[in-house]
């Protein structure tokens, strides 16, 4: 299953690369700072941190993925992710199942 979702995320940093879609700092403090004020912290750390590092280097491709993983592994919690920061939706799956 790792290798599925890796091979997911890599799929998505691809289609953000072809679409010409930049990732902008200021999108990403504002999803940072919705999240911070409405949801539980601790149940959505690793996608804090992945956005923080993100923040430093929009571009990076391994930056991207990590909050691309970071939000697959959310689970149930992605719909309350996307209802406080819907920028994050640049990285959602067009395959939110992986079966393509």
């Amino acid at each position: 299953m790792v290798g599925k979702t890796q091979n997911n995320s890599d799929e998505i940093v691809s289609k953000l690369k072809n679409k010409g879609q930049l990732v902008k700092v200021a999108d990403i403090d504002i999803a940072l700072r919705m999240l911070k004020m409405h949801m539980d912290t601790q149940d959505i750390n690793p996608l804090l941190s992945a956005l923080e590092t993100l923040k430093k280097e929009p571009q990076n491709e391994a930056y991207q993925a990590q909050v691309v993983n970071a939000f697959n592994d959310l689970g149930s919690m992605q719909g309350a992710v996307l209802t406080y920061a819907p920028y994050l939706n640049v990285f959602v799956s067009d395959d939110p199942f992986g079966d393509y």
